[in-house]
């Protein structure tokens, strides 16, 4: 048996009729018979060439075994490259499958994060929807809120209104009705006693005597009031001016109050001397003609008896004697004189309570009714916007002054001081650092009051006083209701109206002259809304048209606020640049919504004059 590299084939019954080829494998062992290709082969040449020489066959077998060495080796390589190319294929695929699962994983964690984000986004579109729709729902409400007040405030005015109209009314009917009642008794007991007096020279010398005291008296009288009248309407001119800068309905309230108390008291001083006086008068004259008539009766009733006496000569000395008539008539006439005298006196009596009931219920409806009456018809010109919140002259009179104002002659009037700002003087810089907060939509004119107030006291310091203000965007002045509305609340907060009035394309003049009325009110100032600085010579014709309004209505220091920058002004108005300011121009500085607080701001070098919230 040799060891060799050799392909083989086995023929064996049992693997069936197909053949089974081995090798090459160096320690395969060829079994006998074994037919393999070179067997074949050295058969074939030993059968063709069985006469070639031994040297030959040699070289044949080693040629044979060379060329099935090549084989091998390429067999070999042709193995090793199709194992590198399995492997190489193997490794691709796996590669490949790798990479597909990397690829399907990144895709998936792609489409994770986008359905994240996506779902993310639609949420957060969903809830600003509902916050959204919350916040207009709680708009709505806000609004609806506001309405009914606003309109149950309107409507317990109306019925405020009618109310003291009807008190009014029922109170003048109540009135004429009693002075009617009054004079109908006063003439039956004038009848009647007039009646009840027996000699007519007394009753003529009377009635002469009172009439002579009552034209006096009302001559007095009359001179009284109409100088008290005079006085008056000059105290309430004088006052008037004065007052102009506070609050109209206080002044209006306490003047007429205090009038009306002093006048009432006055009055009812007078009216109870003058009663004192003529019930004394008439009491001494009754009790001396009571006097004068008892000696009269008694002389009658001695010189009757007497002579009774002496025709008749009859003494009473026992109980139950019988009189004659004339004596029974004369007690008689006695006890009815009497019995008269004391009616009378009761009558008196009840009139002289009568008399000082009305006059103490006259001095209370002057002291609390009627100014009542002149605030809450004040108040209600002033809400309905119907024109200037400064107190007339006439709203002050005292309630005997307007009755007989037509007429009296006009006072002189006398020079009227300059009006003051709401919290008092009449300059903004130095004593004031003004603290301006924009309107806000929506929000209900207390909170906003109450807001401006807390704000502008964080800013006070021990040099300067905060004066709150508030500004009100307008635009036309059509619709100059709402700012005269505005103008009561901030009043009655003693608070500064900041009126933002757009410049717009027609020039400064123009655009603030519809609002002149509301200007000529010193607790009102003006900013002009405009997105770029004004050109000098329009900013200077609007701060001399301003110092004019000033001047004409002896106003304090008026508020101007322009953007830009800013070097002067006239003295009466206090320019407020929110750019670079050059003094006397005031500065002023804008604070957005989340700005500085505070502290930080008046700690800036220079500190603002003026600090506005936009």
């Amino acid at each position: 048996m040799v060891v060799g590299t050799r392909w083989w084939r086995r023929t064996d019954a049992e693997l069936g009729a197909e053949d089974v080829w081995g090798g090459p494998d160096e320690v395969t062992l060829a079994p006998a018979p074994r037919n393999s290709p070179d067997d074949a082969e050295r058969e074939a040449r030993e059968t063709t060439g069985a006469g070639e020489t031994p040297q030959r066959t040699a070289h044949d077998e080693r040629a044979a075994r060379d060329q099935a060495e090549r084989e091998a080796r390429e067999q070999a390589e042709r193995e090793s490259r199709e194992a590198a190319e399995q492997e190489a294929r193997d490794q691709a695929e796996r590669e490949a499958r790798e990479t597909a699962e990397r690829e399907a994983r990144e895709k998936a964690e792609q489409e994770a994060r986008e359905t994240a984000e996506r779902e993310a986004r639609e949420k957060a579109e969903q809830e600003a929807r509902e916050t959204a729709e919350r916040e207009a729902r709680e708009q709505a409400e806000r609004e609806a809120r506001e309405t009914a007040e606003r309109e149950a405030r309107a409507k317990a005015e109306q019925e405020a209104r009618e109310a003291a109209e009807r008190e009014a009314r029922e109170t003048a009917e109540r009135e004429a009705r009693e002075k009617a009642e009054q004079e109908a008794r006063e003439a039956a007991e004038r009848e009647a006693r007039e009646t009840a007096e027996r000699e007519a020279r007394e009753q003529a010398e009377r009635e002469a005597r009172e009439q002579a005291e009552r034209e006096a008296r009302e001559q007095a009288e009359q001179e009284a009031r109409e100088r008290a009248e005079r006085e008056a309407r000059e105290k309430a001119e004088q006052e008037a001016r004065e007052a102009a800068e506070r609050d109209a309905r206080e002044a209006a309230e306490r003047e007429a109050r205090e009038k009306a108390e002093q006048e009432a008291r006055e009055k009812a001083e007078q009216e109870a001397r003058e009663q004192a006086e003529r019930e004394a008068r008439e009491k001494a004259e009754r009790e001396a003609r009571e006097r004068e008539a008892r000696a009269r009766a008694a002389r009658a009733a001695a010189e009757r008896e007497a002579r009774e006496k002496a025709e008749q000569e009859r003494v009473a000395t026992l109980p139950g004697e019988a009189v004659s008539p004339s004596v029974a008539r004369q007690a008689a006439a006695r006890d009815e004189a009497a019995r008269q005298a004391a009616k009378a006196d009761r009558k008196r009596r009840r009139r002289r309570v009568l008399l000082i009931f009305l006059i103490a219920l006259a001095a209370v409806a002057a002291v609390w009714i009627v100014p009542r009456l002149i605030a809450l018809a004040l108040a209600i010109v002033t809400a309905l916007g119907g024109g200037s919140a400064a107190v007339p002259a006439s709203a002050v009179e005292t309630p005997v002054a307007a009755a007989s104002a037509a007429g009296a002659a006009p006072a002189p009037a006398a020079p009227a001081p300059r009006q003051e700002l709401p919290r008092g003087g009449t300059t903004i810089a130095p004593d004031h650092r003004v603290v301006v907060l924009r309107a806000t939509p929506g929000v209900s004119t207390e909170e906003t009051a109450d807001r401006v107030e807390s704000t502008a006291t964080a800013f006070r310091t021990t040099d300067r006083e905060a004066l709150p203000a508030l500004e009100l965007p307008v635009a036309d002045a059509a619709a100059s209701g709402a700012a005269w509305q505005q103008l009561a609340l901030t009043r009655a907060h003693r608070q500064l109206l900041v009126l933002a009035v757009p410049t717009g394309p027609t020039g400064v003049v123009e655009a603030v002259e519809p609002w002149e009325r509301l200007l000529r009110e010193p607790d009102v100032g003006l900013a002009l809304d405009a997105a770029t600085p004004l050109p000098p010579e329009e900013l200077g014709a609007a701060t001399r048209w301003l110092a004019d309004v000033v001047r004409a209505a002896n106003l304090p220091q008026k508020l101007l606020v322009v953007p830009g920058a800013a070097t002067g002004a006239p003295p009466e108005i206090a320019l407020v640049a929110t750019g670079d300011a050059t003094p006397p121009a005031l500065r002023g500085t804008v604070v957005p919504t989340g700005g500085p607080s505070a502290r930080e701001i008046l700690a800036a070098e220079p500190a603002p004059d003026v600090v506005l919230y936009r």
